[in-house]
């Protein structure tokens, strides 16, 4: 009994340590890749108006995270950006992580000009950083989240890259 829990412990480990493949997404005129070695963690149709989802890079100890949430219709940013940063502050993983927003920028996401915001937290001891990204594209109201902890910038950046240069809105 006991060399059956270690084969299946060790089969548990190896299938574990498997690097996700990269992924085509595509659902409602929006399509992008999830890189190999991420996978699509979450995703939802919001009773039709709306979805969301959730991309991180694989790793227990991993820290990238992407977020695409959007509805289908316009709908006022600056009113978004108000709801979505209450969102986050009373959010379970951010509420006594030292949550900051800085102040809303110009910017842009695969050259689809944007408002950003930039935010820092610290999550469960490691300092974070991440960008929200806001737009009306193709009338749906779009919000890109990035995350990640400072000390994966350098592993994460190619996977976020991919992303965003492969993220289209028909």
């Amino acid at each position: 009994m006991k060399s059956i829990s270690i084969i299946f412990f060790l089969f548990f480990i190896l299938l574990s340590c498997q690097e996700t493949p990269a992924t085509k997404f595509e659902y409602d005129g929006v399509s992008l890749i999830s890189p190999k070695g991420w996978a699509i963690t979450d995703k939802e149709n919001l009773d039709n108006e709306g979805y969301y989802l959730s991309i991180e890079k694989d790793g227990f100890d991993a820290s990238g995270l992407l977020t695409i949430s959007w509805i289908n219709f316009e709908y006022d940013l600056n009113e978004w950006i108000n709801i979505y940063k209450d969102e986050l502050t009373n959010n379970i993983i951010y509420e006594h992580a030292n949550l900051t927003f800085e102040a809303q920028k110009e910017d842009s996401f695969n050259n689809i000009n944007t408002i950003s915001i930039r935010f820092t937290a610290s999550i469960l001891g490691l300092k974070h950083d991440g960008i929200i990204h806001f737009f009306f594209e193709n009338d749906k109201t779009f919000a890109i989240l990035r995350q990640e902890a400072f000390e994966d910038k350098a592993i994460n950046e190619n996977g976020f890259k991919l992303i965003e240069q492969s993220f289209k809105i028909e």
